[in-house]
């Protein structure tokens, strides 16, 4: 491993698919709080939205064809460095401490997966994590996982991809943590994406 990897904590993957308002304001947010520990892989999945190109502190993959959401995911996975992987989804926005606090959980406590609050913004529904999450949420956007205890996703399942994935996740049985902290902000409803969509429970 080079030393430079050895320094990066935390990896972020950011599958994206024509959200560019949405995806514009959350770079705009995440560029302010990135540090020498954090990584961000932006998976353009086929778009080939040049546009992204000029946030310069985020790596920018552009696909040549759309191979949905797990595709795009696992090729963050696989470039990932950081100890530790977290998600998020590009019409999403996140806290203006998301890093600073997950970086510091990072720091202080062993876990292989540590589960956030988070908040729906368009109901206004706030979901207070202080144990288990509640089952019917199986988004990935809503923990951070240790990198060597992620899977990769199954690139035959081109939406729901989250609920075998977690399912899977959660029969290894890992080490578990929380943060009560809000730190995640979910785009309810937004009109054309997958949960829109495809209904999808999230």
């Amino acid at each position: 491993m080079k030393e430079e990897d050895s320094l990066t904590k935390l990896s972020v993957v950011i599958p994206y698919y024509k959200t560019y308002n949405e995806t514009a304001e959350l770079l705009k947010n995440l560029e302010k709080q990135l540090t020498d520990e954090v990584e961000v892989f932006l998976i353009d999945d086929g778009c080939q939205e040049k546009r992204l190109d000029k946030y310069k502190k985020i790596n920018i993959i552009h696909l040549e064809e759309n191979k949905g959401l797990s595709y795009a995911r696992n090729q963050g996975i696989k470039r990932a460095k950081g100890t530790h992987i977290v998600f998020i989804d590009s019409d999403d926005n996140i806290s203006g401490d998301y890093i600073e606090t997950i970086i510091n959980k990072i720091n202080t406590s062993e876990f292989d997966y540590c589960y956030f609050s988070w908040r729906a913004i368009n109901i206004g529904m706030t979901v207070k994590i202080k144990d288990e999450p509640p089952g019917w949420n199986l988004a990935v956007w809503k923990a951070v996982y240790k990198r060597e205890y992620v899977e990769l996703f199954d690139e035959n399942v081109r939406y729901c991809e989250d609920i075998p994935w977690q399912i899977k996740m959660r029969e290894k049985k890992g080490k578990k943590e929380i943060i009560n902290k809000i730190l995640y902000y979910y785009n309810d409803g937004r009109p054309g994406s997958l949960t829109a969509t495809k209904g999808k429970g999230e």
